[in-house]
């Protein structure tokens, strides 16, 4: 014997009824709206981390560049420092006639210039250095 159920048909349940299906639908709208602003976010959210991960690539890259600027903007300020320097040391008349004298052995009137050979030190240090 098997009970079945049946459903009265009537205006209270046809009201129940279409507030059941009232809610079904404004829950399937509320699932989809949920997805669509989820995934809205979540998109904003990937398309954010993108952007921080190449600002910060470009910032490394950009931070290298700067040191290797500073070394160079160092290297040419030391290279000025050393420019200056003989500068000076060309508008001196006794060092450019010292280094007439050595290098092109330029000498005054009267003067003998000889060619001595290197010291002997350096030949005894070469001597020692074979032993």
């Amino acid at each position: 014997m098997a009970n079945k159920v049946v459903r009265m048909i009537n205006g209270y349940t046809k009201k129940r009824d279409a507030e059941k299906k009232v809610r079904r639908n404004e829950n399937r709208v509320a699932k989809k709206r949920t997805m669509l602003f989820g995934s809205l976010m979540l998109l904003l959210v990937g398309i954010l981390l993108i952007v921080a991960f190449n600002q910060k690539t470009q910032n490394q890259l950009l931070q290298e560049e700067l040191v290797q600027t500073e070394e160079v903007m160092d290297e040419r300020v030391a290279e000025e420092k050393d420019l200056e320097q003989q500068i000076k040391q060309l508008n001196d008349e006794n060092y450019i006639a010292r280094i007439a004298r050595s290098e092109f052995f330029f000498s005054e009137e009267g003067e003998i210039v000889f060619n001595l050979p290197e010291s002997n030190d350096e030949n005894a240090e070469k001597e020692v250095q074979e032993e």
